[in-house]
């Protein structure tokens, strides 16, 4: 009876780490859906299958749209905004990955010309043109060096209309911000699966007898390593 019991538990435990395990290769899966981020995001004869998809964002824009930056945007406190936009685009950058660009009016925020780069996203600041005209030429020299997969975010109508003449798919601000908060919700949704599924397996070792506990714990020693 006891030796029955140390199978059925130790069936059920194997279950519970094959779920675990499962649960985290179905997140790797979705995070192989697209090319992982080179070096370089704009680059000569890029090859069609390992090309980065870019997203080009118009910072100023999103900004003045989403609510909790807009706060900061109207009242001039444009670092904070910025900062927080960029946050946010990081962990999309990482879910998604997607090489982001995002391209903020130099003029505007009293900063002269020059480029950032924080967790692998490109912080563009322009000052000899508007974001705008700047994201327009990085369109076409992105489709000149390859690069199938171009998006540009703006909520302004001309600047969509030259983007998608220009070959380039768009995304309004809005639709930016669900895609952000849709992706932070399905990885949260994997991690609570994940949580749960560990907890099963506690609440199944207290629900064991310490001989059984024992037992197994003294098999798992002589079982490989994960």
């Amino acid at each position: 009876m006891k030796t029955e019991l140390i199978s059925v538990s130790f069936k059920s435990n194997l279950i519970v780490r094959s779920k675990k395990s499962d649960a985290h290769k179905d997140f790797q899966k979705r995070k192989s859906s697209t090319p992982r981020p080179s070096t370089s995001y704009r680059k000569k004869k890029t090859r069609l299958d390992t090309a980065v998809p870019v997203l080009l964002v118009d910072g100023y824009n999103v900004c003045g749209y989403w609510t909790k930056l807009k706060k900061h945007f109207i009242k001039g406190r444009l670092d904070i905004a910025r900062q927080k936009l960029t946050d946010e685009l990081i962990t999309f950058s990482v879910l998604k990955e997607v090489k982001v660009v995002v391209v903020f009016d130099a003029l505007m925020s009293g900063l002269p010309t020059h480029k950032e780069n924080f967790a692998g996203v490109d912080v563009v600041f322009t000052g000899d043109s508007c974001a705008d005209a700047w994201i327009e030429k990085e369109v076409v020299a992105l489709k000149e060096d390859g690069c199938p997969k171009v998006w540009v975010v703006t909520s302004d109508l001309y600047q969509q209309q030259a983007a998608h003449g220009a070959g380039a798919f768009v995304w309004s601000c809005k639709a930016l911000v669900s895609e952000i908060m849709a992706s932070q919700r399905d990885f949260e949704a994997i991690l609570k699966a994940q949580r749960s599924t560990s907890m099963q397996g506690k609440l199944l070792e207290c629900n064991l007898v310490p001989e059984v506990v024992d037992a197994l714990k003294d098999l798992k020693k002589l079982l490989p390593g994960d």
